[in-house]
């Protein structure tokens, strides 16, 4: 009983070696096809990579790339577009202009209107013979219109031109004045090559009978200087004799 028993088990022993020998090439097997089906995925993947063309794809992208970076406009925002920008243009031309003139205004130069109205005006106040045809308490202001209500503050007429005779930039304001006996009109003018507080000429003109009283006449001595080319002696002597010619 013993040695049957062993000779089975040796037997069975045998058969079992055998059944796992043949079942090796199974498992073994098993690693080979993921392999082989690894690689066949790459190569479907490698071969659908190579029948993409590079070009197309290129070409898509930018596609996609302008349309959406691009901004298309129709012909009506065109025009909306236009129009827009022609009003901002004009509106900062229009404040551009403002801000020039109310800079102008509130910071005079001596070529200014308002600051030669200002500064003849103070001249011709003080002056004795106005004082007494006039008036002590004497007042100015702009252009008369129609007889309405006069101020101070109203537009100073006035003429900004260039001289013929030596070139010099001139400013001639005109405005009225009002006092207890008369009224007249002033005329006053100055010029970039004199110092600043310095006039031209200074004129009064009665409005009654067109007597003119000169304050300030400065015209003979420019005419004397630029003839002389700047020598006092020469300037002195020519603006004597103007002024003596004029006298007579």
């Amino acid at each position: 009983m013993i040695r049957i028993s062993a000779t089975r088990l040796i037997s069975l022993q045998r058969g079992s070696a055998l059944a796992l020998a043949s079942r090796r090439p199974i498992l073994r097997a098993q690693p080979n096809s993921l392999v082989e089906c690894n690689v066949c995925s790459q190569g479907a993947s490698y071969v659908r990579a190579l029948s993409s063309k590079p070009g197309e794809e290129g070409k898509k992208k930018e596609g996609e790339e302008g349309t959406t970076d691009e901004i298309v406009l129709t012909p009506g925002e065109k025009v909306v577009a236009a129009t827009r920008l022609g009003w901002y243009l004009g509106l900062a031309s229009f404040a551009a202009a403002c801000a020039y003139y109310i800079g102008k205004e509130l910071i005079p130069t001596k070529m200014s209107p308002n600051r030669v109205f200002d500064r003849s005006f103070e001249i011709i106040r003080k002056h004795p013979e106005i004082i007494r045809q006039y008036g002590e308490s004497v007042k100015a202001y702009g252009r008369d219109h129609g007889g309405h209500r006069e101020g101070r503050r109203n537009f100073v007429e006035h003429t900004e031109y260039v001289s013929p005779d030596d070139g010099s930039k001139r400013t001639r304001v005109r405005y009225n004045l009002e006092g207890r006996f008369g009224n007249a009109f002033c005329f006053a003018e100055v010029s970039n090559q004199m110092p600043s507080g310095e006039f031209v000429y200074i004129l009064v003109q009665d409005k009654s009978n067109g007597r003119v009283q000169t304050i300030v006449d400065n015209r003979a001595a420019m005419t004397a200087a630029r003839l002389t080319a700047g020598s006092k002696e020469a300037q002195s002597a020519m603006s004597q004799l103007l002024t003596g010619s004029n006298n007579k």
